[in-house]
């Protein structure tokens, strides 16, 4: 049996082919130099330096209409509240002149965070009570300038869990 196995040369030795000497060099698709790529075009990387801000610190604004957002009526020590339910969120986010209204600010943290996606400000925490739709939940609020905050709150669902 063995004797009458012979295995096929699965690899072929192969020549290059006169075409592929032949062939055209490359060369950038933006500004047809032979010297380099699209990816490393110097044409491409003018145009998007000037897009880019100078320093680290860019602020960034998003413009939502109030009509377009799907508030939720939140009970907050005595004090209703519309708050934004943002299912992406791992923090609760309140404005600073409503926490001032819900809570002393004795029962602020003293020490102070850090959101890296509000101009890196130092924020402050409280922890508090909340309900909605008669369920009760307690959950620490990170405390925003009030500029930064153009609803009342915003309610991380991942705190909820």
């Amino acid at each position: 049996r063995t004797e009458n196995f012979y295995p096929e040369s699965r690899y072929y030795e192969t020549y290059p082919s006169k075409e592929f000497e032949k062939r055209i060099a490359r060369k950038c698709f933006i500004c047809n130099s032979p010297k380099h790529l699209r990816y490393n075009c110097p044409e491409v990387k003018k145009e998007s330096e000037h897009e880019r801000p100078s320093n680290s610190e860019a602020q960034t604004y998003f413009v939502v209409p109030q009509k377009g957002l799907h508030l939720k009526d939140i009970t907050l020590g005595d004090k209703t509240v519309s708050a934004l339910i943002d299912t992406g969120s791992s923090v609760s986010r309140i404005r600073e002149d409503l926490s001032m209204k819900i809570v002393d600010q004795q029962k602020f943290t003293k020490k102070c965070n850090i959101l890296s996606g509000i101009d890196k400000s130092h924020v402050l925490t409280f922890k508090q009570d909340l309900v909605i739709d008669e369920d009760h939940y307690s959950l620490t609020w990170y405390v925003v300038p009030t500029k930064h905050l153009n609803i009342e709150a915003i309610l991380g669902t991942y705190t909820l869990d």
